[in-house]
């Protein structure tokens, strides 16, 4: 099998550019001539292709649901898929998925389909692979695309919203932390060497100060080392299976975490589910799909529980409650959609419900952590500013005295 660049015309007068893969040139002619496609160059490519380097820019969610909703405005228009590749392609404002999307437009300019094409690219999830490849067999890939735009924009705002959520905390902490080593380090000291002169002896408090900014001036090298070690070593431990599995539990076992962390898991769920429905998609199928993207491996497993007890014969209803994953407020709308033979409609709506609910749980956090936060830092400072004020209070006495 060698590789074979083209140069062909087509009906419009457009040149198309692109490679294949073939036993001979001729197999490349057929091919082309099965397109109704006219060649103007074909030639074997000797040698190893030399590819442009892609970008290590991280392709977000924001990125992949602006290309949907481009794809699905240009469908709706009537404009051919392969079209609509070619005008979206150049409008990319992320050069690695404007690279993949480019390589996905030459792919479907041969013949291949946009699913199969897609697949040979790292930065589509998986879950859009597979919606697409439904949207193409049923005719649906308008519907398809539209609908993916709005569950990743959706995805999206609640990614922002709950990392978003963490940013005022943080930088509080890193301000306390700053403010409290440039105290100890910086301003203690100058006091120390008064309250030496003096003579005088030291309350706990301020003992404990001076032991400190004098461990952090001889060791903070070391400490920032071994700070570094352990971020790296937590890095790599979350990395494997065990590591996963510990956070995993840590987000939803925490009391405050976990609670935000079930109704964006069952938010996700809910909505992945409607659309797979939705696009025609069986449910035992489907189960696999949302159980691989929920973003829980604890949950995962159990959603992989809940398709083996339907293939089993049982129904949704009671192979997640069995499964005892969401609240029973779920429970009951998967039953009434069940039910009522409309399961992707009022799954649909719950995801609606969960997606408020998510929003108001991330404000209720804030609110909450904001004042702790201010009132933790007040403290620390506070501590202190007490015990440098108190000996200078006694040095005061001293020398009145």
């Amino acid at each position: 099998m060698a590789t074979f660049t083209y140069e062909a015309v087509n009906d419009l007068g457009e040149i198309i550019k692109s490679t294949y893969e073939a036993e001979a040139k001729n197999d490349v002619l057929a091919m082309l001539e099965n397109k109704q496609l006219y060649p103007i160059k074909v030639e074997e490519t000797i040698g190893k292709e030399i590819k442009a380097p892609i970008s290590l820019q991280r392709v977000k969610l924001k990125d992949i649901a602006f290309f949907c909703r481009q794809v699905s405005a240009l469908l709706d228009a009537g404009i051919p898929i392969a079209d609509a590749l070619q005008i979206i392609k150049q409008q990319i404002a992320n050069k690695r998925l404007q690279k993949a999307v480019e390589e996905v437009s030459e792919e479907v300019q041969t013949g291949m389909s946009f699913s199969e094409a897609m697949k040979k690219q790292e930065v589509f999830p998986v879950l859009f692979i597979h919606m697409v490849a439904a949207g193409e067999v049923s005719g649906t890939l308008d519907f398809v695309m539209r609908r993916m735009a709005e569950d990743y924009e959706k995805e999206y705002k609640m990614q922002k919203k709950v990392s978003g959520s963490m940013v005022y905390p943080i930088l509080i902490i890193i301000v306390a932390i700053v403010a409290v080593i440039f105290i100890v380090t910086s301003v203690l000291p100058r006091f120390t060497e008064m309250f030496t002169d003096v003579g005088l002896e030291l309350p706990a408090a301020t003992q404990l100060m001076i032991k400190m900014s004098d461990f952090l001036q001889q060791y903070w090298l070391y400490l920032f080392i071994a700070l570094g070690l352990v971020i790296y070593g937590l890095i790599r431990f979350i990395k494997t299976t065990q590591g996963r599995l510990w956070l995993d539990y840590f987000k939803l076992g925490t009391p405050i975490i976990g609670a935000v962390n079930n109704k964006v898991v069952t938010a996700r769920f809910t909505r992945t589910l409607a659309s797979l429905l939705k696009s025609g998609i069986p449910l035992m199928q489907a189960m696999e799909y949302v159980a691989a993207i929920v973003g829980n491996v604890i949950v995962e497993e159990k959603l992989l529980q809940v398709r083996e007890e339907i293939s089993k014969g049982a129904n949704l209803t009671e192979s997640v409650r069995k499964a005892d994953i969401f609240d029973p407020v779920v429970i009951h709308m998967v039953k009434t959609g069940e039910d009522s033979g409309k399961l992707d409609e009022v799954m649909e709506n719950t995801a609606i419900i969960y997606d408020q609910e998510v929003e108001v749980a991330v404000q209720g956090i804030t609110s909450v952590i904001e004042p702790v936060m201010i009132i933790l830092m007040a403290a620390v400072v506070g501590f202190i500013v007490f015990s440098i004020i108190t000996p200078m209070f006694d040095i005061a006495q001293t020398v009145g005295m």
